[in-house]
């Protein structure tokens, strides 16, 4: 398939997050989350910043994201704030985005 240089603003990953069970180990689940694309001046400037800070000027919604009654969550400010609170999201935000931005050739 040919490179289209025209881009949207943003882009949609896909977000997996591992969330300790009280029973021990792990529940995993997932989210998309919507990034806003970065010019190469842009990244330079997020690579020096905390990833919290990071996440928190790319990320620009979701879907799939549900509440403990399983309602969509709203995308917000507040409730983006408050996401970036647990660590085990904040590290799937992470590893989604600099993967999307780097993501490396699997071997066939």
């Amino acid at each position: 398939m040919a490179f289209k240089i025209a881009l949207t603003p943003t882009y949609l990953a896909k977000v997996e997050v591992n969330m300790p069970k009280e029973s021990g180990g792990f529940e995993s689940s997932d989210f998309w989350a919507k990034f806003k694309r970065v010019d190469v001046a842009e990244l330079e400037a997020l690579r020096a910043l905390p990833q919290k800070e990071v996440i928190g000027r790319v990320l620009v919604g979701w879907t799939d994201l549900l509440d403990e009654e399983s309602r969509p969550v709203e995308y917000g400010v507040s409730t983006r704030a408050a996401l970036l609170l647990i660590p085990q999201v904040l590290e799937g935000l992470v590893y989604a985005f600099w993967t999307s931005i780097y993501k490396a050739r699997e071997k066939n």
